[in-house]
């Protein structure tokens, strides 16, 4: 009983701990410039694809839109060469992103934030230097974006804050109707618990409090009684993809299924 009892509070302290860390991470050569514009395989018979049966066929389109949560579009401009980083194919060219101490930092003041992060089955999970999500069955739950410090984050959608404190760091949790928005990492919070918001309306600043790398990790689940979805924002997103900064790298690349990041599935956890 005792074996059993220390076995599950373990359990749940890496589920915790992974929950508090919540960052697809940089890897660990990127204390010196490279180059990585290679896409890894989306499939192979050596990967094993995430469980089946946790694919949901819940249509999660018809009650909810969302904007962008932030008031200013994605920009990175290229970062200063005489730093330490790393070149990086973009679906806007390469572009070199200067990172210290292993968090990208901004050397332009123009610069607001970028993908770093989808939602699904990302090839970044199976690298050696990125956390896992057995929670998840590996696979990443959110959306994250990186980002300067200190820019706004507004909220996607209306709805009544229901948690504002410390979870994945600073975290606020907006529910609207039976679903749930997270913003994870903020670097302070602007609003209170019971508030009710409009699309648009500050709710924090971009941060890194609870990780390692200052980015907004964007999470979205449906909440039933009987079920807990997480539900891929990229579809439900107004944004316009093909303005919006996306690197190609792990973490914006998928080990399994589909390579559009729209196509990711919901699944349940």
């Amino acid at each position: 009983m005792k074996k059993l009892l220390i076995t599950c509070f373990m359990k749940k302290l890496l589920i915790t701990c992974l929950m508090i860390l919540g960052i697809v991470l940089l890897p660990s050569f990127l204390h010196a410039p490279s180059t990585d514009g290679q896409i890894l395989a989306q499939s192979t018979s050596a990967i094993q694809n995430p469980t089946t049966n946790t694919i949901a066929t819940i249509d999660t389109t018809a009650k909810l839109t969302l904007q962008t949560p932030f008031n200013t579009a994605s920009q990175w401009a290229n970062g200063d060469k005489s730093l330490n980083g790393i070149l990086w194919d973009t679906n806007h060219g390469q572009k070199y992103f200067a990172i210290q101490d292993g968090k990208f930092i901004s050397t332009d003041p123009t610069d607001t934030w970028f993908v770093y992060g989808w939602f699904g089955s990302l090839a970044a999970i199976r690298e050696s230097y990125n956390i896992k999500y057995p929670e998840w069955q590996n696979r990443h739950n959110g959306i994250d974006f990186a980002g300067r410090e200190g820019i706004d984050v507004t909220s996607a959608s209306i709805g009544e804050v229901i948690f504002a404190g410390k979870k994945i760091g600073n975290t606020v949790i907006i529910k609207n109707d039976d679903y749930q928005i997270t913003y994870g990492h903020l670097q302070d919070i602007t609003v209170t618990v019971g508030q009710q918001m409009t699309t648009g309306d500050l709710i924090g600043h971009l941060g890194k409090t609870g990780t390692t790398n200052p980015h907004l990790h964007f999470q979205l689940d449906r909440i039933t009684s009987h079920t807990r979805l997480a539900v891929n924002p990229v579809p439900l997103l107004t944004l316009d993809w093909d303005t919006t900064l996306i690197p190609i790298t792990p973490s914006n690349s998928f080990y399994a299924g589909s390579a559009d990041p729209a196509q990711q599935p919901n699944f349940t956890w």
